[in-house]
């Protein structure tokens, strides 16, 4: 729990002291140092930490932090583990389903937690960790601040324009901010398809515009009881529109179903997202606080592909209209209270329930323009959580404890239009045990044990069938939903050490380990003439490593940062080598540099993160590239209100190549995917009233 400093009342006596020869005194309030300070693991990237890389997105902010990598999809991965096993919380709620950090600009947000244990409070949904990202909230004055800014990839422009008010008064005060963000990212990809007798080459072309605006007003009242009450809103406007072109070359054996084709995929979203809390002080410094909210988030869909086989006189069109809606209710409730001798207990409840509603009509026209087939699909999918917890937390000769216990139930439900909803009920009991020893040195030493689970997420519950447009094969299969899965379950151990010296040094190691039961694997299977692939919950597995992290001040000027993580892990049901979880990155590391001066602050940036095979079956293993990434950044501070930011992001241009291979006794087909890297330069103008 955190504990807040209060400086020292300072009085001067100045009696019958010329009024011109009074001096001012700046009174400082002494900073909560979070990370240090909270008993549990936990990193923080702050808001200043934020401004000052001045990044475009959350995923370059969170790739600086040990053991964090983001995928090209925005996706989080904590351990170097992806496909959901990290739990990103909002405002300490869990995100919207397909959530992604590019949805998301860095200008709206306040801070962002990373725990690396589980949370009797937060949940137990992240078996490699939690991302907690928190919206902006302050409102200490009335000011403005407005940023515009663009980049360039590949001679295409990406403008962004921000604006952030804030306000105070006597009994409510506010906090908003608008993001308006256009971005074009080109990307040049060779597919190279081999199998005994073949091999064939695609070129591929994509241009993929986005547009969106974001909006978090918030709101604070202060009413005359001494109550609070707050309410965080987001809406997020969307409109995206991705062209593609490809070309097939064929230098040995058949052509694909396809040997050119042009698509375009169009949608429109809509976010809303409101969150509203309630505060009221009891006796004996106790708290009660409680929290409603509501997202709604509505899209529409087409998707028009025209292809033109090598064979045939003329073209296959396919028409695929489609609308999704999503909406969702949460409640909670938390008291907390001190109960001397340094404990302080907290307690309370949260649930949810999420509803996705999905229709998808297509249409398929032969080169002749005779209709090969209509196929309507509609599938509905419902998840209903309820969590009760309790957490002691207390401090005792040098020594801070957190006990909890977390418990929870889920309940998901899925269906076509066809068939019956396939139900499923979990209950897990998540004890959660933290302690940390502070050293008279400044060290510090934390343990942490837990039990945690990964639940299925809505796309993969629903059926629906998404069926790949060109050359279906081993290495490009359907993919399905499996409404019949079941969470994972694990149990968890970390360990850290740290060493802080200085003013701002820092040495730190941390190791963990996980036990996973129930693991969502990927099953392959060959239906007709189709192969598809369906998660499916299949066995057991093992996860550990470790991290270093190290901070070096050098100077008032330069300042060094750096870290380094190592993963790995093992499924039982899938025969070794590389039988890694969910293509577990293996290494990942990062180094930063930051020199001041005067006015104007350089630095550079080295990301690295290893790929290498994994394999998912016995037939099937994947290579995922290794990842060289360098951006250099320079900021210029004209005064004390505006600064001018100008960076290169991905000066290496590193290409990166995604291997599949599916091989058994009697066949064998490789699929690689090489895409092109580009530098993108990006310059910034800020400034603050």
């Amino acid at each position: 729990m955190k504990r807040k400093y209060l400086a020292l009342a300072i009085t001067l006596a100045c009696t019958g002291t010329p009024a011109q020869e009074l001096q001012k005194i700046e009174i400082k309030t002494a900073r909560y140092d979070q990370r240090r300070e909270d008993t549990a693991s936990t990193l923080v990237i702050s808001r200043e930490e934020l401004a000052a890389h001045g990044d475009r997105t959350l995923a370059d902010s969170l790739r600086r932090l040990p053991g964090v990598t983001v995928s090209d999809g925005g996706g989080i991965r904590m351990r170097g583990l992806g496909n959901g096993y990290t739990q990103v919380l909002l405002n300490d709620l869990p995100a919207p389903s397909g959530f992604s950090l590019d949805s998301l600009p860095p200008e709206v947000i306040e801070r962002i937690e990373v725990l690396r244990n589980a949370s009797a409070a937060l949940g137990a949904q992240g078996v490699a960790g939690t991302v907690n990202i928190v919206l902006r909230k302050s409102a200490n004055r009335n000011a403005q601040e407005y940023a515009v800014g663009v980049d360039s990839l590949h001679g295409e422009l990406s403008p962004r324009l921000t604006a952030l008010s804030t306000g105070k008064a006597e009994r409510w005060s506010h906090n908003a901010s608008a993001v308006l963000v256009r971005t074009s990212t080109p990307a040049e990809r060779t597919i190279i398809e081999s199998a005994p007798g073949l091999k064939r080459s695609t070129a591929s072309h994509e241009q993929n515009v986005g547009d969106a605006l974001t909006i978090t007003p918030r709101f604070n009242w202060a009413l005359a009881n001494g109550d609070t009450i707050s309410s965080q809103n987001l809406v997020t406007l969307t409109r995206r529109d991705i062209r593609l072109h490809s070309q097939e070359d064929v230098l040995h054996g058949a052509t694909g179903d396809f040997a050119e084709l042009r698509s375009r995929f169009r949608s429109r979203g809509l976010f809303l997202r409101s969150d509203w809390t309630w505060q009221r002080s009891l006796e004996d410094n106790a708290q009660l606080e409680l929290k409603l909210g509501g997202n709604h988030s509505p899209r529409s869909t087409g998707f028009d592909f025209t292809g033109w086989p090598a064979v045939l006189p003329g073209p296959t069109q396919r028409r695929v209209d489609g609308v999704i809606r999503e909406h969702g209710f949460n409640h909670g409730a938390k008291y907390s209270r001190p109960l001397g001798n340094g404990h302080a207990l907290v307690a309370g409840w949260d649930g949810s329930v999420s509803k996705r509603m999905q229709t998808r009509l297509e249409h398929e026209w032969a080169h002749d323009g005779k209709l090969n087939f209509v196929r309507d699909d509609r599938y509905d999918g419902r998840i209903e959580q309820l969590a009760g917890f309790v957490q002691d937390e207390w401090t005792s000769n040098g020594n801070s404890w957190s006990a909890g216990l977390r418990w929870e139930t889920m309940q998901t439900d899925a269906k076509d239009r066809l068939s019956a909803p396939v139900r499923q009920r979990s209950t897990v009991l998540s004890p959660v045990l933290n302690w940390m020893h502070k050293l008279p040195s400044g060290a510090q030493w934390r343990l942490g044990a837990s039990r945690s689970y990964k639940a299925p997420n809505m796309l993969d519950l629903i059926p629906r069938r998404f069926t790949s447009d060109n050359n279906n094969s081993a290495t490009n299969p359907d993919l399905q939903g499996n409404p019949a899965l079941r969470p994972e379950l694990a149990w968890g151990l970390d360990a850290g050490y740290d060493h802080y010296f200085g003013k701002d040094g820092m040495l730190s190691a941390s190791v963990y380990a996980r036990t996973i039961d129930n693991v969502i694997v990927t099953a392959l299977t060959k239906e007709g003439n189709r192969w598809i692939s369906m998660p499916a919950n299949h066995g057991s597995a093992q996860a550990y490593g470790a991290t270093l992290e190290a901070r070096l001040p050098v100077s008032e000027q330069l300042s060094l940062r750096g870290n380094v993580a190592l993963n790995r892990s093992r499924l039982d049901s899938v025969p070794g080598p590389d039988n890694r979880l969910a293509r577990q990155s293996p290494l990942s590391a990062a180094a930063t540099i930051d020199y001041k001066l005067a006015a104007v602050t350089l630095g550079a940036e080295f990301v690295y993160e290893a790929g290498g095979r994994s394999r998912n079956s016995p037939a099937y293993t994947s290579t995922a590239p290794f990842q060289r990434k360098l951006d250099l950044r320079a900021a210029w501070k004209i005064d004390r209100h505006r600064q001018v930011r100008f960076a290169i992001s991905d000066v290496l241009q590193q290409s990166r190549t995604n291997v599949e291979h599916h091989e058994t006794a009697e066949e064998w087909r490789q699929s690689s995917i090489r895409t092109q890297g580009g530098a993108s330069l990006r310059l910034n103008f800020e400034a603050k009233y």
